[in-house]
This record gives structure tokens, sequence and C-alpha cells, in this order.
């Protein structure tokens, strides 16, 4: 089905002179419940995965003013708190010993790290308070079942019996590496979706067999910690799969019985979007964090700016936040130019690089919200109401610690526009507001500001955009 809604010729007249086309008769409306307190936002992040070398290609190529705009583009005008580093599977071509408690590896093996390097030390200069999370995607050939670095496809390639602490010592040698260079790894990941059969860089792991590896590194990274104390062992995200929903059914409950103690933080892609996945993930989680690792829009889009890809973004954002995740991380900051929304950056190599529509509406998600702050109860009712993972009208609330700022984010997950009744209770209920709206024709754009008037206010949403209304007491 075509995601194009093509109007009528006086609606789109119409729209040239009132900004908005024809909207229904009746409004959908959006009902925040700031008593309805649930969990804490714990921030947003975004991935320099596979194209470190792109994002790093405008200071290689003589061009260090744009490579510096690019950096500020990325880690100045767009607050995040993650930056998700790849750990590949370079840095060991050949067993450096017989014993993966003593490390011989060769410095020139990790020259794949002077990228994340580049792009980790931008962003700490940028934000300092930015934490870093690798993920292992594959190890070396010679650890896995089909001596390559592909995931195997239908095949799925795993890791070869009993060289379980050998690729412990692996990821070590990177997490040494990085601490040595200055950029310590915050968080950890020892698989990317080894539920799957790949045949990008990648390894499949059966249930028992990713509790029982996920249990040896924990223990071998707690240990080489303890005798290299230089050298922190980073706090675990598990199990970093690809289905949230075969994760709530299967891996996460052998995880957490083989290994409760050991997994810090709960995480999960969003490609299998069946279903209430997050809440039960959620409820699975108890008092862990709760991440979306991983989530991005890979179909073929044509759309201008890719607009509509933005609009997928927006809506996998509201379902996970409402579902109780506590950090959402986009996919890839940066691609080479394609007709796909993996990334919010399309860079021509070492020349130019472009905004799409989905960086501009992540930077006004990411704008008006901080750490600390929690997810409270939103409704929505109306024409444009839907069900999970539907088009329609989408919203999420975040109220401050202290209570005085509520920050609402509706997106209209369709072509067409849509009339906004927003319902909002004491302290809020005579409140003044700030708007930024991003849609086929605004980039975080500012709009007038106004004040809430008895516990209502009313708009026009344009199909295929989003709105950002920051309410202070």
């Amino acid at each position: 089905m075509s995601l194009q809604y093509h109007r009528p010729l006086f609606a789109a007249l119409l729209s040239s002179l009132l900004g908005a086309t024809i909207a229904t008769a009746e409004p959908t409306v959006i009902s925040v419940s700031p008593k309805d307190v649930r969990q804490e936002f714990q921030g947003m992040g975004c991935g320099a995965i596979f194209y470190e070398a792109h994002v790093t290609s405008l200071g290689a190529n003589g061009r260090q003013t744009d490579q510096e705009t690019l950096y500020d583009d990325l880690f100045k005008n767009v607050r995040t708190d993650f930056l998700q580093l790849q750990i590949r599977h370079n840095h060991e071509p050949a067993n450096d010993n017989d014993d993966p408690y003593t490390q011989s590896f060769n410095e020139k093996d990790f020259a794949y790290c002077d990228h994340p390097l580049k792009i980790a030390e931008a962003a700490k200069k940028r934000n300092p308070q930015i934490k870093l999370y690798a993920v292992l995607y594959t190890p070396p050939q010679w650890m896995k079942t089909n001596n390559d670095a592909s995931g195997g496809g239908k095949l799925k390639a795993t890791l070869k019996p009993g060289l379980e602490l050998e690729l412990a010592e692996y990821i070590w040698a990177f997490l040494a590496h990085m601490q040595r260079h200055g950029q310590a790894i915050d968080y950890l990941s020892i698989a990317n979706e080894p539920d799957w059969g790949h045949d990008q860089p990648g390894y499949f792991l059966t249930t028992e067999q990713h509790a029982a590896l996920f249990a040896k590194v924990a223990t071998y990274l707690d240990e080489m910690s303890r005798r290299h104390p230089e050298t922190p062992s980073p706090k675990l995200v598990a199990p970093n799969t690809l289905s949230a929903v075969d994760t709530a059914e299967k891996t996460l409950p052998a995880l957490l019985t083989a290994s409760a103690d050991q997994v810090d933080v709960v995480g999960c892609h969003d490609y299998d979007r069946r279903g209430h996945r997050w809440a039960k993930l959620r409820t699975l989680a108890a008092r862990k964090p709760l991440w979306m690792t991983e989530c991005c829009f890979n179909g073929v889009d044509k759309s201008p700016g890719l607009i509509n890809s933005a609009g997928e973004f927006w809506l996998y954002m509201t379902e996970a936040f409402n579902e109780g995740v506590n950090v959402w991380m986009a996919y890839d900051w940066v691609y080479p130019p394609r007709e796909g929304g993996e990334a919010l950056i399309h860079l021509n190599w070492g020349k130019s690089y472009v905004k799409t529509k989905i960086y501009h509406g992540f930077r006004q998600w990411c704008a008006p919200l901080t750490p600390g702050m929690h997810v409270v109860g939103t409704t929505v009712q109306g024409p444009f109401a839907t069900d999970i993972s539907k088009p329609g009208i989408k919203t999420t609330a975040f109220l401050s610690a202290d209570g005085k700022r509520l920050v609402v984010h509706t997106a209209a997950v369709q072509d067409q526009d849509a009339d906004l009744e927003i319902k909002l209770p004491p302290p809020f209920s005579n409140s003044g507001y700030r708007a930024r709206r991003t849609g086929k024709d605004e980039d975080f754009a500012e709009l007038p500001g106004g004040q809430v008037s008895n516990g209502k206010l009313n708009t026009r949403l344009p199909g295929r955009s989003m709105l950002t209304l920051v309410f202070d007491r």
C-alpha cells in the first residue's frame, strides 16, 4: 500500500493559503495525566556503527571546518545521552596465545578503532556526560563455525565450542584499548541480534547458548577488572536481540534465571513489533533499566526528506516509552545517501551531508528531555486513535522531577491533518507553553507560544508532522 495520500486540488490550494488542509470536524482528544507517574526517563542515544569512517571522512578529505560542523550537528545540536559503537572482528586475526588471561595483541590490528575514538572524543568535547555503549557484532573468523565474519544467514554460524573465554578475552582487549586512549566504555553487549540468522557480521546463539556464554563472559570481565583496575568492567546490557517478542517469551527469562545479578540493563531491538512487547519486557525487567537498543525504518522511502520514515520513528518512540522503556536509541547517525530510513544523516563521502527529516524530528524529540524526568499517562480518543503499531495520532508525555515542567510529544503518523483537543488537569490547566513542529514543510520550527485555557488547548496538526509542547507551571 502506498504511503502517499493524494488530496483533492481544492484542499491543496487551501493548504497554501491556510497552512493546513481541512481536518475532520470531530477533534482527536489527547488527555494528559501528570499524576499517573510511570518509569524514569534515562536518556536518548544513537550509534556510529557501520559507517564510522564516513563520519570522519570530511576531516580525512581536508575539510576540517565541515567536519567540526558535522560533529556539532551530531553531538551539540541534538541532546543525547548515549553513543553506541561497534566492536569489529579485526583486532585478533589469529589467536594471540592459549591463555585468555594473558593478552598479546598487536596494536596495529586495532587500526579500525581510530574512527570510533575520534567520534567519541568529539562527542565528549561537546557533551561531557555522554556514555559509550559498545556492542560485539561478531568474534573474529577463527572463532566462528563458518570461519567467516558473516552470520551465515540460514546456516546460523555460531561460536566454536570451547572458545567462550577466548571471546571474553577478545572483548576485554577492545575495552582496554579504548581505555588506554581515553575513551572508557560504560556499557557493553556481548552480541548483536544473536537470535537472528544474519548475513551481516554476527553470530547466532540459542537461548541456552546465550545464557551460558553471557555468564562466562560476565565472570571473566569481573575477574579481569579485579586484576586490572585501570580498566573497570562496564555495565552489561542483555540480551540485545532482534525480537522483543521472543525475548519476552524465551531469551530474557532464561538469561535472568542464569545470571540475574550480572544483567545490569535489559536491552532489546525493536524489529519484531507484534503486540505489547515492551509492557511484557517491563514486567520481566522489574527494577532493572529497560533499553530499546536499536531501531530504524529500513524500507524503501521516496518521500521528501524521508518524512514517512521520520513518522515511523515517532511511532516507535511513543510506543516504547508508553510501555515502560527508560532509554531509546536510534540505529545509526550517518549512512551514505540512500532511499531508506536507516540513518539520521546522509553523507556523501568526504564532500557534503544532508540532515533528513528523521534527524530534525529526533532533534525535536530529544531537545526538551533530560534524564530524571518521568513518563506520565496519556490517552488518545477520536478519529485518529489507533491500536499499537498502527498509523494515527500518537502521543507521549514527560514530567520533570520537580513537577514544574511537562513535555508532550504528539505525532500525526498519517497523511491526513487532524484537529486536536489537548486536555491538561491542574497544575497545568492554565500554564503557558512553547511549541515546535517538524513536518513536510518544517524542520524543528519554533511556533508561537500561548496559554492553556481552562485545561484545554486546541490546535491543528498537519499530516506527517510532530508537535512538541512544553508547559511550565
